[in-house]
């Protein structure tokens, strides 16, 4: 598996992608700033497209 970023390739290999995977998950604390972790998918799209809108 390999990912992009910031024009950097990365390679994973399978025990590398496992050790990822199986990696336990962090609780996100609540705060004021806005995230789109809890929305449903339609207003992730909603919110992306206001976003995309914005910049034209």
């Amino acid at each position: 598996m390999a990912t992009k970023a910031l024009e950097t390739n990365f390679t994973l290999n399978q025990s590398e992608a496992m050790e990822i995977l199986r990696a336990p998950r962090r609780t996100i604390k609540e705060s004021d700033i806005f995230n789109d972790i809890k929305q449903s998918s339609a207003n992730k799209i909603k919110h992306a497209s206001s976003i995309l809108d914005s910049r034209k």
